[in-house]
């Protein structure tokens, strides 16, 4: 495996990476462009792992991606086992060192088995959903990894709010799983049995969600995958649908009125906007706070194609991450590349 750039976990680097303020992590990703465009920000296009600056770099069926506060991109690469950070500067390099299917912790001696969702805390810690071991792991601002939950049937993304809880979406039981910072689980909702139901808590019911996001105020969005939907919960657990007909297709308009299919990613930014990766249908959605649903990026068509939003290409989206400058990170699960949306 082509690695041309070393691993950069000394203690040191990756605080500065994840929680230190400094000049180089506060700059903006890339240059600032003033016309909405779509274009790649980091991969060759060829599956592989090499790590390397922008297009030297390789993925293979990147899922999840995650941003930290200052500014480092965070991405499961899931076939690789690998989990990646991208620097400000486009700079990509792994945070564990093989590619082999495992469960171990610390530093040196980290591995993963099918890793399909990330997130960062407001610390800087990165939260790993390590989907075929059936665990989340944390991996700490001095790279050590140690295991924060397990027990989770197929976690496939995680997600914190503000005040440190982390969430989980276990696409086996089909439930959103509440995890404290002190390591307590709860059933945030679902009831474990495959449905469409909305109502409170554990009355609720989902159909293998894929991917969360969790605005300032605490609300929980899912990206309900099988059930072609996108859900919100509240802080209370309550479960309610906020746009999508249930029946596959590609539709805008408000709330029920718009269709999705097979939803695979979602993230929401400073004023409430969702941007969903709706990934059978190769694109990026929009969903404003008043649930009105619009195609931001894609044509429809499959395929790796920069330019303005609309005539742009994705293969198969699935995790999306907004920064903020209210750029748009995806995971281009198809093409093995990560690309950014200027609006």
């Amino acid at each position: 495996m082509k690695r041309p750039f070393i691993l950069f976990l000394t203690s040191a680097f990756f605080i500065s990476a994840c929680s230190k303020k400094s000049d180089t992590a506060t700059q903006p990703i890339g240059p600032i462009v003033n016309t909405p465009t779509v274009t790649t920000f980091a991969g060759s296009g060829t599956a592989g792992a090499s790590d390397g600056t922008k297009a030297q770099a390789e993925f293979n069926f990147p899922t999840g991606i995650g941003i930290s506060i200052d500014g480092f991109i965070f991405v499961a690469d899931k076939q690789n086992n690998l989990v990646r950070v991208i620097s400000p500067q486009g700079v990509v390099n792994s945070l564990n060192h093989t590619t082999s299917p495992g469960f171990s912790n610390g530093k040196d001696s980290l591995s993963f088995n099918f890793p399909a969702g990330v997130c960062a805390d407001a610390s800087g810690n990165v939260f790993v959903a390590d989907q075929s071991n059936g665990a989340v792991r944390e991996i700490n601002t001095s790279g050590v990894a140690t295991t924060f939950a397990t027990g989770l049937s197929s976690p496939v993304a995680t997600a914190a709010d503000p005040s440190g809880n982390i969430y989980v979406a276990s696409s086996g039981l089909s439930v959103i799983f509440k995890i404290t910072s002190k390591g307590v689980k709860t059933i945030l909702a679902g009831t474990g049995v495959r449905g469409s139901n909305n109502g409170a808590g554990t009355a609720a019911t989902f159909n293998q969600p894929q991917a969360l996001a969790v605005d300032a105020g605490g609300n929980v969005y899912v990206a309900d995958k099988g059930n072609n939907l996108i859900r919100k919960i509240l802080p209370d657990g309550t479960v309610s649908t906020i746009a999508g007909s249930g029946t596959a297709g590609a539709a805008n308009g408000t709330g029920t009125s718009a269709s999705f299919d097979g939803p695979a990613g979602i993230a929401v930014d400073a004023s409430g906007n969702l941007f969903v990766g709706d990934s059978n249908n190769n694109l990026i959605r929009k969903i404003t706070p008043a649930g009105v649903v619009s195609t931001y990026a894609g044509s429809g068509a499959q395929g790796s194609g920069n330019g303005a939003l609309t005539a742009a290409t994705f293969n198969s989206p699935q995790g999306v991450a907004v920064d903020q400058y209210g750029r748009v990170f995806v995971a281009d699960t198809g093409n093995s590349l990560i690309r950014m949306i200027n609006p």
